[in-house]
């Protein structure tokens, strides 16, 4: 069983999410680090942490992409470079920190044939109080917990924690898709519903993933998400757009009779009532979970679902900011998107770095392995 991790930036939380794959209960067969260039900072970031994994790791050089998202440029690179003895691939994301638990329990429904494709999911935590991080949680974990239904256009998976057998891999022909598409998880989600796969999505398979953006970055980050669903799964940015539209204009209409009438004070408290129940609902959720909040994050979350419009205004926002799916802003690169499956880079930022760690030329190299042997450089 090999990993599939593509990385860019600085990647700070690479060492922790080592520490997490260190104690996990199934060891991987191996990790596939992919990147940009080794002008990426995650390229030092992964040769510097390296010696902590307990598991061949091998960092993979993609390239830069052209007509594709970079990091499914990276994906590809690493799927070149799986073992041949490879039977279940996992792909994940280097902001998550998964439990003991968490890889079994995502390959187990596949290794058992129970389904073709299953998918885990983020679970906000709030590791820095700041509103961005704060707005991003009280909406995405409630759209977590939506109940999930058995429609094609509903099928969804999440790039974090995605496993399939090897077999379904070539069936959907992972490394075509990952060519002119945006997203590398929507467009899976696409192919899947195409060719009529199980794709399962378990609450069980919920992974903390911290959060401590800004404002800013929080809106940037929930457009974007918004954008690849505009761009690959247009009926759910619709009913987003409707389900909370439609709340907002409860909340108006309460307002409204509120300020006309006394008596619609009342609609206006139990709605209030409503929003604190419910994020009183989603914290106990997070305990039983595993992942409890602070007290300080459970009552800047229980003051958000008293003022549910807040987090609204924000959520439509960013829906309606989505609308615009010309051009996507996605870490250091911009895209020109002419259609879901017709991507092109349009502008590249270049990397800010410090001190190279290694010298320049260096491809494919099998750090583990490189380590175990006491080279400090491939050779």
């Amino acid at each position: 069983m090999s990993i599939i991790l593509p990385l860019t930036g600085e990647a700070r939380a690479f060492s922790a999410l080592l520490d997490a794959l260190n104690k996990q209960t199934l060891r991987p067969a191996c990790l596939v680090v992919s990147v940009e260039s080794e002008h990426d900072p995650a390229y030092a970031r992964v040769r510097s942490s390296i010696r902590k994994a307990r598991f061949p790791i091998k960092l993979v050089v993609a390239g830069p992409a052209a007509h594709q998202a970079q990091k499914c440029r990276n994906q590809q690179a690493a799927l070149d470079h799986l073992d041949v003895r490879t039977e279940v691939i996992v792909l994940m994301d280097g902001d998550i920190v998964p439990d003991p638990d968490w890889l079994s329990s995502l390959i187990s429904p596949v290794v058992a044939g129970e389904y073709d494709i299953i998918s885990g999911h983020r679970w906000q935590q709030i590791a820095r109080h700041r509103l961005g991080a704060h707005l991003v949680a009280a909406t995405d974990r409630a759209t977590t917990l939506l109940p999930r239904v058995e429609l094609d256009f509903a099928c969804v998976t999440w790039g974090g924690s995605i496993a399939m057998t090897i077999d379904v891999a070539q069936w959907v022909d992972l490394r075509s898709l990952f060519d002119r598409v945006l997203s590398d998880d929507l467009a899976l989600a696409r192919r899947a519903s195409w060719l009529g796969l199980r794709v399962g999505t378990h609450r069980s398979l919920l992974v903390p993933s911290p959060n401590e953006q800004s404002f800013a970055s929080a809106w940037h980050f929930a457009r974007r998400q918004y954008q690849m669903c505009r761009i690959y799964r247009t009926t759910l940015w619709s009913i987003g757009l409707g389900a909370v539209g439609l709340r907002l204009a409860g909340w108006s209409a309460a307002l409204l009779v509120a300020v006309i009438e006394d008596s619609g004070v009342w609609v206006l408290q139990a709605l209030m009532l409503l929003g604190l129940l419910k994020q009183y609902v989603i914290g106990e959720f997070s305990r039983r979970l595993g992942m409890p909040d602070a007290w300080s994050v459970r009552l800047v979350q229980l003051g958000l679902g008293c003022c549910q419009p807040i987090v609204d205004l924000f959520h439509l926002s960013a829906i309606i900011g989505a609308s615009w799916v010309r051009t996507v802003r996605w870490g250091h690169v911009t895209y020109r998107v002419f259609g879901p499956d017709s991507i092109q880079v349009q502008e590249r930022d270049p990397f800010h770095v410090g001190r190279r760690l290694e010298r320049p030329g260096v491809g494919t190299w099998d750090v583990a392995k490189a380590i175990q042997s006491g080279a400090d450089e491939p050779r």
